[in-house]
């Protein structure tokens, strides 16, 4: 290796030295390993400064120098070593093996010119004492950043493109059901999924077969026990109803066999969609204990209009309340207690259930458009929305079309999943029920039961203000009810 010319004319002796070394998994086939790397850094110290000591060697191996979200551990030891003067000069390999990020790379000409940090690489060294050399790392650092953004670019646009020939993803933690290869199916698994779909669609609560799942030994893709957002999540993966996604977003028909259809699947989405299940933002346990938690309620108040929040006061009593705090962004001006409220609308949800007139006007509004069609009517949005996905592609429309397309389709296929959510605790109440049957059917009804038949009934109740200052009953006048019927 013939000495840089630029070693001449520099005081490069008696450093402290420090190399960092990084480099890709996937570049060691090339012959690039950290091995090399590190042997030509020695060498390049060894002949630049033959009085230097090498202090160690910081290894960050495998790890992106533009990838923000991750740590380089050895690198910020690396700068604290600089900052406590324990390294007087850094050598690389090449500059963008340090850094390929221009907030670092200030930091880095910071040192050099304040402190007087040598830096040094094999292949395009550039003195950061200097100001010339600082303005020539930093176009640099421009052209490798360039070259970072260009390649995300182009690998996002591949990426897009097998999205649409429905061409299978795999890569990190292996879908549940299927192989590590992402197509081969598992039936053991598939089977699970299936069975627990059916459950839900008879209306059984996440919670109780997350329960029985851990109780038989089910375990996850990477063997740990379900919990209620995981199954969730995989239940709703379009994956398993044999879609591939981009973005989000269904783009086309997979190459593989799904484990459920896509009308199953449409009916899930809308039980979770459904408002009803919602924690109502009490809160774990706390919500559970709410019967009107979920959307049921909402501020009556001009200009607020938010959902109230199930939340006990500082005594302990159940209420409701106009939340202010975010999430929720409500007024903070509402607040009505439970158990009167609870027990008024359970006696006129039965009163109106128990009627033949009125359920059989909601059972009429469900049939006067089948399910099928329901279903078949979200699986043409959907397919709208993968045929615009390939339109912005192809750059027939621009993204600005796409996303206003897109939020519009969205509400279209949110208001048809709430007709599939109604049509989901229909099926499932007692019909034919009196009065006084239908009120021991309530009695030992579970509280997600007692809630399928309130939001079969009741859209919901706008709550407005106290109107009688110091009564301490439930106040009647500040309740708006509306009814789905």
């Amino acid at each position: 290796m013939t000495l840089p010319y630029w070693s001449e004319t520099l005081d490069c002796t008696g450093h402290r030295w420090a190399i960092y070394v990084r480099i890709s998994q996937d570049r060691v086939g090339a012959g690039l390993g950290v091995q090399r790397q590190e042997v030509e850094v020695r060498e390049m110290i060894a002949r630049l400064d033959p009085e230097g000591v090498i202090v160690g060697v910081y290894n960050d191996n495998d790890m992106s120098a533009s990838n923000v979200r991750k740590r380089r551990k050895d690198y910020e030891r690396m700068v604290a070593d600089i900052e406590s003067r324990v390294v007087t000069a850094v050598g690389s390999w090449h500059l963008d093996r340090v850094t390929r990020r221009n907030v670092e790379l200030e930091f880095l000409c910071e040192y050099a010119e304040k402190i007087g940090t040598l830096f040094a690489a094999v292949h395009g060294y550039i003195d950061l004492r200097t100001p010339g050399g600082r303005m020539s790392a930093r176009m640099h650092a421009a052209a490798a950043r360039l070259e970072v953004e260009t390649k995300a670019a182009r690998q996002k646009s591949a990426n897009r493109q097998k999205a649409l020939q429905g061409e299978s993803w795999y890569g990190g933690m292996r879908a549940y059901g299927y192989e590590k290869d992402g197509t081969t199916l598992i039936e053991a698994e598939a089977e699970v999924l299936r069975e627990v779909a059916q459950r839900l669609i008879k209306r059984e609560t996440l919670r109780s077969i997350v329960v029985d799942l851990d109780r038989r030994g089910i375990r996850t893709s990477t063997g740990r026990p379900w919990q209620a957002v995981t199954l969730r999540r995989a239940l709703q993966n379009p994956r398993i109803a044999g879609w591939r996604t981009s973005n989000g977003e269904k783009v086309a028909k997979g190459q593989w066999e799904a484990i459920i259809d896509d009308d199953t699947q449409a009916k899930i989405t809308a039980i979770f969609a459904d408002p009803e299940r919602s924690k109502g933002g009490g809160g774990g346990s706390a919500a559970r204990k709410y019967l009107l938690s979920g959307g049921l309620l909402v501020c009556g108040l001009p200009g607020c209009g938010k959902a109230l929040q199930s939340q006990p006061s500082n005594s302990g009593a159940r209420g409701y309340v106009c939340r202010k705090s975010p999430p929720v962004g409500g007024c903070g001006r509402i607040r009505v207690g439970a158990e009167a409220l609870e027990q008024e609308v359970a006696a006129r949800v039965l009163s109106r259930f128990a009627s033949p007139a009125v359920t059989r006007r909601l059972r009429q509004a469900m049939t006067s458009q089948g399910e099928q069609q329901i279903l078949d009517q979200i699986k043409e949005h959907e397919e709208s929305i993968g045929e615009l996905a390939a339109d912005l592609v192809a750059k027939k429309i621009s993204r600005m079309a796409f996303q206003a397309a897109d939020r519009r389709t969205q509400q279209e296929i949110a208001k048809l999943r709430g007709q599939i959510a109604q049509s989901n605790r229909l099926s499932t109440l007692p019909e034919g029920l009196g009065p006084r049957e239908l009120a021991e059917w309530w009695a030992d009804a579970s509280l997600d039961r007692r809630r399928d038949l309130v939001s079969t009934v009741l859209d919901h109740i706008a709550v407005g203000p106290v109107t009688r200052v110091g009564y301490t009953g439930l106040d009647l006048d500040r309740l708006n009810w509306v009814w789905r019927d």
